[in-house]
């Protein structure tokens, strides 16, 4: 199995993982840098069967992005049954080391998920967050957050620990609109090939 890269957000449109358009232009960006990388056409919990995408009302994304948020705050993988928690949780350890492009509470979810893996299970996974929030960045999680400019969510919701976050220009709700995800992903490609 190749090694890949997979969007971990939180689901602004519970019981649906489809990309959004924004993601799938982000993964067409890498293509051309990631020929021998699996690019995961879903988001967490990256289901095959899941319904289209389609465009929910900010308000009731940023409701459900709040429980979701809460609910891993406590620990809890939200809006999954626990058959669906450990299908996502072999998904993450079925290739050799996986690039999670991780977006706003899809941080403190990654937290949640990973709680039972052990430390070589952990560095096979590394995180690009974006805009995340969480009380804390994932223990043994290596990566890069970029934190916007204008983007108070995540300068008052994210994580004070963890890799020291990059100033970019960019609000909670656009970083997929410039290419600093992109760029931040390509300077893992050599660790997910197993050269770093």
């Amino acid at each position: 199995m190749k090694p890949r890269i997979a969007f971990l957000t939180g689901q602004s449109d519970p019981g649906r993982c489809a990309l959004s358009p924004a993601q799938c232009a982000t993964l067409d960006a890498l293509a051309p840098h990631a020929g021998d990388v699996d690019l995961l056409p879903h988001n967490f919990p990256w289901a095959a069967d899941t319904a289209p995408w389609r465009a929910v009302p900010l308000l009731r994304a940023s409701v459900a992005n709040g429980r979701q948020y809460l609910a891993a705050h406590r620990g809890d993988v939200p809006s999954l049954s626990t058959p669906e928690r450990e299908a996502a949780r072999a998904h993450l350890l079925a290739a050799p080391r996986t690039l999670l492009l991780v977006g706003s509470c899809g941080l403190a979810v990654l937290d949640a998920l990973i709680a039972p893996f052990d430390a070589t299970q952990r560095a096979r996974l590394r995180a690009v967050s974006y805009g995340g929030v969480a009380p804390r960045w994932p223990a043994g999680i290596h990566g890069s957050q970029l934190r916007g400019r204008r983007d108070r969510i995540a300068a008052w919701l994210g994580p004070a620990d963890g890799p020291r976050p990059i100033a970019v220009d960019h609000g909670h709700m656009d970083y997929l609109g410039g290419n600093a995800v992109v760029e931040a992903a390509r300077a893992h490609l050599a660790w997910l090939r197993g050269a770093a």
